[in-house]
């Protein structure tokens, strides 16, 4: 990051910082602030079929340390926010994890939110340490009549937020995110205005390093009976998409799914199902209500974007969805399943899998989350995985399945908020 740029952004938070304590002298100004302390540590064992030579270190660890100071101010219809948060990470292997790791990613891969400015310093970046600072947040939002005006670095979602998605391609998670506390900030405008009752439209600008590779998106939320819809369409990436999802139901059921359809590229990835203009993606899921405290889910997922056989699914991560970081699995089909238990008012339990239909092998993540106090909670969880596991020939490692060729672990995750 350019020295120039850092003290710009520093001086930016501090300004706030100054709006803030002016409440001191009287003035009409609301304001809030915060610390969020998170901590990860993971250990990781690669499955029987990894050696040498692309191998040295069957187990690894991984820890994690991210502090986030944030802060806002409101003055009449103006509030600004701004948050800086900073990062230390360790990894016990100079392997990277084949880069299925680092501290925007999980083992499914990592996002690559659309930003124009680097507001990032890397004060150490070596082979197994990381330690940076970054301006996550820096937004100024306008309330003009019916109308609001987002300008500058913010979190941006789209779709409906479960475990899997296919419409959340500017800024999106991957599926079991090491760290989904808070949403990486993008550089955006957004103007929004609200339709009806329980509607409301919105135009999103979303800049990245070469502008022509940013996001200009149109998208509409509004309430029906039974369910919630979302319509969003645009251009991201180069790419023109345009899809809708959609969350409700009725007790004991909830319903909910993505569609999208997405312009191919042919020039930066290869077609390997489905019509060669444009390729279909879509998740469809059921939740049943066992007991108020009790829910099972279960979904499918397609994709033309992945593997229709094992033996392309080492090429398919080269294609641009996945270089890209806004598609993570590598294959056509999946089942997801869901598990949702409160076994005390202290004690959360949940589970996610998935079960690729292409070659059988599946990906587990069991999670028992405990409240520890006010505002503090500890996470323990673990990656399980099933299927063929990868052979080496030679140098290359020859995939078998997709999540045979993953390593098992677990870890904890603390958060204290203050």
């Amino acid at each position: 990051m350019k020295r120039n740029s850092l003290v710009y952004t520093f001086a930016c938070l501090i300004a706030v910082v100054i709006v803030a304590a002016a409440v001191n002298a009287g003035t009409a100004v609301e304001t809030d602030y915060g610390v969020a302390l998170r901590q990860n540590a993971l250990l990781f064992r690669w499955p029987g079929g990894f050696g040498k030579p692309l191998v040295t270190e069957r187990s690894f660890g991984i820890s994690e340390t991210r502090i986030r100071l944030w802060t806002s101010a409101k003055c009449k219809d103006v509030t600004v926010n701004a948050a800086l948060e900073s990062r230390a990470s360790f990894m016990s292997t100079i392997l990277g994890g084949f880069g299925m790791f680092g501290g925007d990613g999980s083992l499914l891969g990592s996002s690559q939110p659309l930003r124009h400015w680097d507001l990032t310093k890397d004060h150490v970046d070596d082979k197994r340490t990381s330690v940076l600072s970054r301006i996550d947040r820096l937004d100024a939002v306008w309330r003009i009549g019916p109308v609001d005006i987002d300008l500058g670095r913010q979190p941006l979602s789209m779709g409906t937020s479960h475990f899997v998605g296919v419409l959340d391609v500017v800024a999106p998670f991957a599926p079991g995110d090491l760290d989904a506390t808070y949403k990486p900030g993008v550089d955006a405008l957004r103007i929004r205005k609200g339709i009806g009752m329980t509607g409301e439209v919105e135009i999103i600008a979303v800049g990245a390093r070469e502008w022509e590779d940013g996001a200009l998106l149109g998208r509409m939320r509004t309430s029906l009976p039974y369910v919630d819809l979302e319509i969003v369409g645009g251009r991201f990436r180069n790419r023109t998409f345009g899809g809708f999802g959609w969350e409700g139901g009725t007790n004991p059921f909830g319903l909910w799914g993505e569609v999208a359809v997405f312009e191919r590229r042919k020039a930066h990835e290869e077609i390997r199902g489905g019509w060669s203009k444009a390729a279909f993606s879509s998740v469809v899921g059921l939740d049943y209500y066992i007991e108020a405290d009790f829910v099972l889910g279960g979904g499918l997922m397609f994709q033309d974007f992945g593997a229709r056989d094992t033996d392309e699914l080492m090429s398919v991560y080269e294609d641009a969805p996945y270089r890209e970081g806004w598609a993570f699995l590598g294959s056509a089909s999946y089942g997801v399943v869901t598990l949702s238990k409160e076994f005390h008012p202290l004690v959360q339990g949940n589970a996610a899998g998935l079960v690729n239909m292409i070659d059988g092998s599946s990906l587990w993540q069991p999670r028992i989350t405990i409240n520890m106090g006010d505002n503090t909670d500890l996470c323990f969880y673990g990656w399980i995985g099933t299927g063929k596991k990868s052979e080496i020939d030679g140098a290359t490692i020859k995939a078998r399945s997709e999540f045979g060729m993953m390593p098992d672990g677990g870890g904890f995750y603390a958060r204290w908020f203050f």
